[in-house]
């Protein structure tokens, strides 16, 4: 079971020492290969850090299976 607690630590460490970048991309450097943490945790920050001029709501569903997968949370094919 995956009970380890969402970076926010480094997502705000990210977003002090690159002030040009998105919240998004803040939010994807923080996650990069943290296996440990759920899709729940993910979907919850997400919807509590990613700034929503970041992306489209259309496209939220697409952008939090990326996040998954950069988490390293989906299973690769074959």
């Amino acid at each position: 079971m995956k009970t380890a607690n969402f970076p926010i630590k480094k997502f705000q460490t990210i977003s002090e020492k690159k002030p040009s970048w998105s919240s998004w991309t803040c939010f994807c450097e923080a996650i990069k290969n943290k296996k440990s943490i759920s899709d729940k945790t993910i979907k919850k920050y997400f919807d509590a850090l990613v700034d929503k001029n970041d992306y489209e709501e259309s496209s939220k569903k697409t952008l939090l299976n990326y996040l998954y997968g950069l988490a390293g949370n989906l299973e690769k094919p074959g």
